[in-house]
């Protein structure tokens, strides 16, 4: 799957468990947006790699902006988010994220949400967002840690992102801050690391299939956050602007 963005997207549309998976991970995504951006007033905001639309519907719900506009590189997906958000969505538009068609600084904040993990060239998306916008709302898994070096070093496994999710780049805590410091030239301003929800871990498990988010409920109940984080993956959201010379 995700090897052909369009027909994927549009094939995955119609599959009502893809989309409440979407919808179960929303509000934990959108409610990292709004911690990170609590020191910044917004009126107008973007998401770039809207996909359903999940995270701008609950922005809206949260009066995070006044104005949105979004889009994605399917034509299916930005139809599909403009359905769902209706009418506060100014503009939902098919673009690539390396390529905006807007001018420079129209934005208050750009989101990127779960979105550079699956782009082979993310610093040029982290670029055009922070031309477009005066602040940067990035957000990834960070997947590179004690669980995945098991499974891919002694397991001999890949990371299972890549047939699950399209995932090409993958980043520790502190790898991620980097790449954004070092190679995309932002300054960041807020941090915040999230375990993933409860309600994400455990959607669409049933059987022994519960065996895994169980395993991970317990050690977020008797791990310090910052051991727990080391070992699985996390959440990562990042408030950035373009760094000053």
């Amino acid at each position: 799957m995700w090897q052909e963005y369009e027909s994927d997207y549009g094939v995955a549309l119609k599959d009502e468990a893809f989309v409440s998976w979407r919808e179960a991970g929303a509000r934990q995504k959108a409610e990292n947006v709004l911690k990170v951006c609590r020191s910044i007033r917004v009126t107008t905001a973007i998401e770039i790699g809207c996909g359903t639309g999940a995270v701008l519907k609950r922005l809206q719900e949260y009066h995070f902006a006044k104005h949105f506009v979004c889009v994605d590189l399917a034509h299916s997906a930005v139809q599909f988010a403009k359905n769902l958000c209706g009418e506060s969505v100014l503009c939902a538009c098919v673009a690539s994220a390396t390529a905006l068609p807007f001018r420079d600084a129209a934005f208050d904040v750009a989101i990127l949400s779960h979105v550079i993990e699956h782009l082979r060239e993310p610093a040029q998306a982290v670029a055009e967002a922070s031309r477009v916008a005066r602040y940067v709302v990035v957000e990834v898994p960070t997947e590179v840690v004690l669980s995945n070096v098991i499974r891919r070093k002694v397991l001999g496994k890949p990371y299972a992102s890549i047939e699950g999710a399209g995932h090409v780049q993958f980043w520790s805590t502190g790898s991620v801050r980097e790449f954004l410091e070092r190679d995309c030239s932002l300054e960041i301003l807020e941090n915040k690391v999230d375990l993933i929800s409860k309600e994400a871990e455990y959607f669409g498990k049933s059987g022994l299939g519960l065996a895994k988010p169980i395993v991970k409920q317990t050690l977020k109940a008797v791990l310090p956050a910052a051991v727990y984080t080391r070992m699985l993956t996390s959440h990562s959201t990042f408030l950035c602007k373009r760094a000053t010379t």
